[in-house]
């Protein structure tokens, strides 16, 4: 309106003065305006984010704001730059956290609130799509005018990194149900014990599920609470877990909770299970990394604190460009490690052309390890084949000829000496579990089966 009395003033001159009373007042509640918005930098600011989070698991960034006292009441909104490898969930609505509410925009608005006294938190749930040292960057504070003329905008620099992990979901269930024997309920098949209990090892408390003649009476009646004993049944050995991060481990999954995850997401995370377990069962653990050459590797330890160890070792080793050269790999192992072990290759199986130079390279580790390899499938391939998955006629060709190429590699893998497992990525976990039972308890076997 005030522009339109400018512009009439043109050719009016009794408005002329009008306007120009306008324009005053107009500076001065500007002025005023100025005056009762404090700077944005006078603002307490700290922001908190959890030092690691598992990989597709949400994670809250809290931001914490003290309002002086002129900012009370005021409207401000807090914008992140965060990494594109990263993803807002849910933010914080007015004060409230609810879900994200504007497409299109890859950072879902701005967290908004009206300043309160004391303490303001403002909450964004992020989710990971990648495994890694992942950022979240600046901080851009705009504080809106109590008559909402004005806004002042303040970028709080800072940098704060958080770690993506394998998140092992499943892992204190595991290790709850490995502790008490009860394999089945993880999936793993029953063995025959040979030779029953032997050598009594511990008094342990009571969990749900366990064989009721092993409750220890006596200790039941000292300690007030049932009480378990423990029989050693196998001795300790060592185990090496290899997981392939070359070209072909890069291929991600489209469906279910684990959608994007690559079977190298999939492999370590199996993998680190696998060494949580047996760690607690006593055994020593490595753990290496390999695609051309062997990209890293931990010496076979004990003890809990090993596990730690390892994910830090691995969590941020992602697929690479370069083809898999397993037979290189276990040379470079044979020289870190000259005691014979239960070697765990959790790879995919190769191509036709390079089918043979697999074969060959498990032969040669399987005179000096008792080898395991867990070949990954493809989940959407074996959906389509089995005809679970809607696909075109052409797609389903596709697929039939991909498993039959697959079939015949596994029969070629089959006669090299090592045990062969062909599992879907989510899958693996039991087939893992049974193989690495059977060493420990002497048995082998070279059949290769779908799980």
């Amino acid at each position: 309106m005030l522009l339109g009395l400018s512009i009439l003033g043109v050719w009016l001159e009794p408005l002329r003065m009008l306007v120009w009373a306008l324009d005053g007042m107009l500076v001065l509640v500007c002025l005023l305006e100025r005056t009762l918005t404090p700077n944005p930098q006078s603002l307490g600011v700290s922001r908190r984010v959890p030092e690691r989070a598992g990989l597709s698991r949400e994670f809250e960034r809290v931001v914490r704001i003290q309002a002086p006292k002129g900012a009370q009441g005021l409207r401000l909104e807090l914008r992140e730059v965060f990494c594109a490898e990263l993803q807002a969930s849910a933010r914080t609505v007015d004060g409230q956290k609810g879900r994200p509410t504007i497409p299109g925009d890859p950072t879902h608005g701005p967290d908004v609130a009206i300043l309160a006294e004391g303490v303001n938190s403002f909450v964004r749930t992020y989710v990971a799509g990648v495994r890694g040292e992942l950022t979240l960057g600046d901080l851009r504070l705009t504080l809106r005018g109590p008559l909402g003329l004005l806004e002042r905008q303040t970028v709080v620099r800072g940098l704060q990194t958080i770690r993506i992990e394998p998140p092992l979901t499943n892992l204190k269930t595991i290790l709850q149900l490995a502790a008490s024997n009860r394999w089945q309920d993880l999936g793993v098949r029953r063995l025959r014990k040979r030779g029953g209990l032997t050598e009594f090892e511990a008094l342990r408390e009571y969990v749900i599920g366990d064989d009721p003649r092993l409750i220890d009476w006596k200790a039941f009646a000292r300690r007030g609470f049932p009480v378990v004993r423990d029989f050693q049944e196998e001795r300790g050995q060592e185990l090496v877990i290899l997981v392939d991060g070359g070209r072909r481990m890069g291929a991600t999954s489209t469906s279910g909770s684990q959608v994007n995850w690559t079977k190298m997401d999939h492999a370590l995370d199996v993998g680190l299970e696998l060494a949580a377990v047996a760690l607690q069962a006593g055994d020593r653990v490595g753990f290496g990394v390999f695609d051309s050459r062997l990209r890293s590797y931990m010496q076979p330890l004990k003890g809990a604190h090993h596990l730690g160890r390892i994910k830090q070792a691995v969590f941020d080793k992602l697929p690479s460009a370069l083809e898999s050269d397993l037979a290189r790999a276990l040379r470079e192992l044979s020289v870190l490690h000259r005691r014979r072990a239960l070697l765990v290759v959790i790879s995919d199986v190769a191509d036709p052309l390079s089918i043979s130079l697999q074969r060959r390279a498990l032969q040669s580790g399987a005179k000096r390890h008792a080898i395991v390899l867990a070949t990954l499938d493809d989940p959407s391939l074996r959906q389509i084949e089995e005809g679970t998955l809607e696909a075109s006629a052409a797609e389903r060709a596709v697929a039939m000829a991909l498993a039959n190429e697959r079939s015949e590699c596994l029969s070629v893998l089959r006669h090299s000496g090592a045990r062969i497992l062909d599992t879907l990525p989510a899958e693996s976990a039991a087939p893992l579990l049974t193989a690495w039972l059977d060493a420990r308890r002497g048995r082998r076997t070279s059949k290769a089966g779908r799980v």
